[in-house]
Parts: structure tokens; sequence; C-alpha cells
């Protein structure tokens, strides 16, 4: 199967979003274990998925042919979306999510059994059981790089940029390590550098990508509400000037969130004004050009890079798909300018 014979961004899409389903139903059956799964996986399935068609294509791109790509595709979401119910639950800052309308207990079990409902799809994904070693292995490295991470963001560790952006490459960017890697893995090829190195930067792109979204957003999720530090705060912290110290005097404590909620415009001003926005935005840019340099020079068949890219950039085949994806085109453009 070559790169020209994908299924579209619609078709693979449903199949994971089937084999996720299947699985729970599967080796859940606890029945209210099964309920809250489904549910919280089809609300995953209301957004874009990107980490599994990166599992699914780079298990094509690297010549497997016995494994089952879409199994180790569905594996990697449910690892991806149980990581999203605990930093839900960890920030308490996604109030309209079924995982925070549930009791907690439940949540937390849901999520922590999701994580090893992942690692069993992945596991399973693979027909050489020899191989199934070198996956655990490698899960469980970069879910420790991610834990390590999500500790430095909840603890608020990130003082600097270069704070920061280890941060980001252990919480985030090791994902994409491992959803990539993952399907090199299952293909039946060893863990690739080359790989990790060009995932490593597409993360880093992603997560500055949403450090926009999440700044210029008004509500429960935003990031400077939240007081939360990403490279476009830290950026204007370092020069803030007066007619700005209410931004250093919130982050600082001095200033309560009903002190700056009326600030919408002041703060959007003072984004524009001190460059931080422009600093993000071409810091994403950067990583992001640095992963397509990189992909190009991988000796593998162009038509899979192109796929790659394709499904990275929203280019969908279906009218559906280019609907869902309309209202995160400014999104989109800041990573591919």
């Amino acid at each position: 199967m070559d790169g020209k014979h994908l299924p579209g961004g619609s078709g693979l899409n449903e199949r994971i979003a089937l084999a996720m389903k299947s699985v729970i139903r599967t080796e859940f059956q606890s029945r209210r274990l099964q309920e809250l799964a489904l549910l919280f996986a089809e609300d995953k399935q209301g957004e874009p998925m990107i980490f599994g068609p990166l599992t699914y294509i780079h298990y094509r791109m690297h010549g497997g042919v016995k494994g089952d790509p879409v199994r180790a595709a569905a594996g990697i979401e449910l690892l991806i979306l149980a990581s999203d119910i605990l930093d839900d639950l960890e920030d308490q800052d996604a109030p309209s999510k079924p995982w925070m309308e549930v009791p907690l207990p439940e949540a937390i079990h849901v999520a922590t059994s999701m994580l090893t409902l992942a690692q069993h799809a992945l596991l399973e994904s693979m027909p050489d059981s020899a191989r199934r070693g070198a996956m655990a292995v490698k899960l469980n490295e970069q879910l420790l790089l991610s834990a390590n991470g999500q500790m430095m963001d909840i603890a608020r560790e990130a003082s600097d940029e270069e704070t920061y952006l280890e941060m980001v490459r252990r919480k985030s960017a090791s994902l994409f390590v491992l959803a990539c890697n993952a399907g090199v893995l299952a293909a039946g090829r060893g863990w690739n550098e080359e790989v990790a190195s060009y995932a490593e930067e597409l993360g880093l792109s992603s997560q500055m990508k949403n450090d926009i979204r999440d700044l210029v957003r008004w509500d429960e999720k935003s990031d400077f509400l939240q007081r939360k530090v990403s490279l476009p705060i830290l950026y204007m912290l370092e020069s803030i000037g007066e007619q700005d110290a209410w931004i250093a005097e919130y982050y600082g404590g001095a200033l309560g969130p009903e002190a700056v909620l009326g600030n919408q415009i002041l703060f959007r001003d003072a984004l524009e004004r001190t460059g931080a926005l422009l600093y993000g935005t071409v810091m994403g840019r950067m990583h992001y050009n640095r992963f397509l340099d990189q992909l190009a020079s991988t000796a593998v068949d162009e038509a899979w890079k192109t796929r790659l890219i394709d499904v990275l950039e929203g280019k969908h085949d279906s009218p559906q798909d280019a609907s869902a994806q309309a209202g995160r085109d400014l999104d989109r453009n800041f990573v591919t300018g």
C-alpha cells in the first residue's frame, strides 16, 4: 500500500474511532467502566485526530505489513485521551468535559484504566512477540518523560524560556515522539532517532500553537486567567512596562481574578504592543520549519511525507472533515504560515 492510497482523513479517523470503541467494549467488562469510557471516547472523537494518524502513517511509511496499524493508532488515541482527562482533572479548567461531570473517583479510574488499555491495544497490534518488549520499554520511557513534564507544569517550575522548553519537550513533545515511533515499531522496525528528532520539533510547534490559542481566549481555558506560564507570557513579563504592570501583579498574586476579568481588550493590546504574540508565532513557525526540513531529509517514500503533511495541515478529503476543521484555520495558519 503506497502513500497515494492512504485512506482519506475521514475514513481513517472513523476506522480508528471504531477500533477504540471495539477495544473498550471487549476489554472493559464492568458496565459502568465501559459506559464512561465510551462516553469519554465519543467526546474525544468530536475533535480532529492527530496522534492516531501519526502512528498509522509511520507504520505504512516504514513498510509495515503484518501488524494492525489501526489498532495501534487506536491504542495511541486512548493513551492521549487518558492523558487529557488526567490533565483536565489536575488543572480543573475544563468544566464542560464529560469527565468533569462525573464523580472524581470514577473519572480517575477510567483514565488510569485507559492507560492500561492503551498499552494492551498497542502490544496486541504487533504479531511479533519479540517486538512487543521493545514497544513496552519505549512506551514506558516516553510516558515517564511526559509524567515528569506534567509535574513541572503543575508545580509551575518553568520560570524562563529554557526551563519552559524543557517542560514542553517532556510533557508534550514526548507524546508526539511516541506516536510516530509507535508506528515504526509496529511495522517491525527499531526505534528511529530521525523520526524522534522531527517528531519532537513537531511537538514543540504544536504546543506553541496551543499556547497562542489559549492565550487569546477569555474563558475557563485561558492561560492568562489561570495564571499559566507559556512562552509568550514569559517573553512579555521580561520586558513589561508600567502601562502593563497589572499583568505582572496578577501573575504575582497581588491582584485577584475579579480585578482583571474586564481587561480582555487591554490584555490583547499588551500582547500586541510587547510583541509577545508575534514572538510565540515566530517560535512556533521555527520549530514547524525544522520539522519539515528534517522530514524532507528522511529516506522514505515521498508520497508518505506528503500524506503526513496533509494530515497535519488539515487537508482532509470529505466535506465533513473540512467543516470540522474550519474553526481551527487560524491555529493551522500559525504553524504553517
